[in-house]
């Protein structure tokens, strides 16, 4: 039993389609769950799109041309468009009409229709090549009802894909859907942005499944993006500690949330190139040694928050605990924190919307100062060498440095 996950780059024209077809084909031997994002920029445009509709503006332009790339791809592919793809769009304009007062729910009830057309594109196609089976991930990943940030009922979720996917993988592999899920009563929900890493993680762990590989547009797990540094270097093998590491400093190649399921199994996830499907790759399990590479880690669009105490009080226990509360309560990650006698400041993704659920959660004891248009630079397991190895950064606004990592908040030049 093996997982694979495709992510939107994969599969963003019919080439690529039929190149996962390639892939999934050299596997005929056993049960394979294939778990596929939407095409290439498809969720970023539906997010356009939702918000368009919500805010009751004109959207008809960019609804035409996302189902126009997805007709074209499928032109390509097929000698007529299937009817539940013909289906799906009917589906998502009547959904952009339907009255709504809260952003959220609206949002995870628009999104999911790129996961849902791409599959079916793929399975229709793969179909073409070998017997395979579609399934609506959304009847077995169950969720709360924390909409755009859904968290998984676990039990609940291996209740259902224990249940029904042995019997589906018995006809050929199986194509589902990354990111999506339902709540109780049904509504669509989604994992976080990037989340179908974490859905192949899903259904690895209550399958028990021998691993998980993410097909990706890089030749594995590298040290630093290759876009910034020509010389990244590929990691042949990483522990799960480290991997989470990176994905808490920001490293994209694997959502954060991947790693606990699978190394609650000691399930190995594999990161391999779909351009380069005969690559080594990286392989991610439980180890002992830890590596000592140098990795470099860029978040840009960052907001640096600066919490005073507005009484001249000392910025004591109480306080950090009430401020703790109030960011998870506004579902906040905190990337990089520094306190004072009288402050407290933490750097976070460039999120207005729970910046304001902070400030009106701490209006009454804090003043709420913020910065934006800041970048994050990491160094995991820096040295001497590390340094001079750094682009120009710009004005430095934080700097914290520990044994093994260095991180500096700047403003770019």
């Amino acid at each position: 039993m093996r997982i694979f996950k495709f992510g939107g780059a994969s599969v963003k024209d019919a080439d690529g389609v039929r190149n996962l077809a390639k892939i999934v084909c050299q596997y005929p031997d056993q049960p394979l769950v294939v778990v596929v994002s939407a095409m290439g920029k498809t969720t970023n445009a539906l997010e356009i799109i939702a918000k368009k509709a919500y805010e009751r503006k004109p959207y008809s332009i960019e609804l035409d041309t996302l189902i126009a790339n997805h007709q074209t791809i499928c032109n390509e592919l097929f000698a007529e468009l299937p009817q539940d793809i013909a289906n799906w769009f009917v589906q998502l304009e009547e959904s952009l009409k339907a009255p709504t007062k809260n952003w959220l729910p609206f949002y995870d009830q628009i999104i999911p229709y790129g996961e849902l057309i791409s599959t079916s594109i793929v399975y229709h196609y793969l179909s073409k090549e070998t017997e395979a089976e579609w399934l609506d991930a959304r009847s077995c990943i169950k969720t709360n009802s924390f909409f755009t940030e859904a968290n998984v009922d676990w039990q609940l979720t291996e209740h259902f894909i224990s249940r029904d996917l042995p019997v589906l993988l018995e006809n050929g592999p199986v194509i589902t859907q990354g990111f999506i899920g339902s709540d109780l009563t049904g509504k669509n929900t989604t994992l976080g942005r990037e989340g179908s890493d974490f859905t192949g993680a899903i259904f690895a762990y209550c399958l028990k499944a021998e691993s998980l590989t993410v097909w990706k547009d890089v030749p594995g797990l590298l040290n630093a993006d290759p876009k910034k540094f020509e010389e990244a270097e590929l990691f042949d093998e990483l522990s799960y500690q480290e991997v989470t590491e990176l994905t808490f400093y920001g490293a994209k190649v694997i959502h954060p949330k991947t790693i606990r399921p699978l190394a609650q199994r000691n399930i190995p996830l594999y990161v391999k190139s779909f351009v380069n499907p005969d690559g080594k790759g990286t392989v991610i399990l439980e180890k002992d040694k830890i590596s000592t590479k140098h990795c470099f880690v860029f978040k840009e669009n960052q907001l640096l928050v600066t919490l005073r105490v507005k009484d001249s009080s000392l910025m004591d226990e109480k306080k950090l605990v009430k401020i703790f509360q109030a960011t998870s309560h506004a579902n906040i990650k905190i990337n990089l924190m520094h306190n004072s006698a009288l402050t407290f400041t933490l750097c976070m993704d460039d999120n207005l919307d729970k910046l304001m659920l902070l400030k009106d959660y701490l209006h009454g004891d804090f003043q709420v100062l913020y910065n934006e248009g800041l970048h994050l630079a990491t160094i995991k397991n820096y040295s001497d060498e590390s340094f001079a190895m750094l682009p120009p950064l710009g004005e430095t606004i934080l700097e914290q440095r520990t044994r093994n990592n260095y991180q500096v908040l700047y403003k770019p030049s």
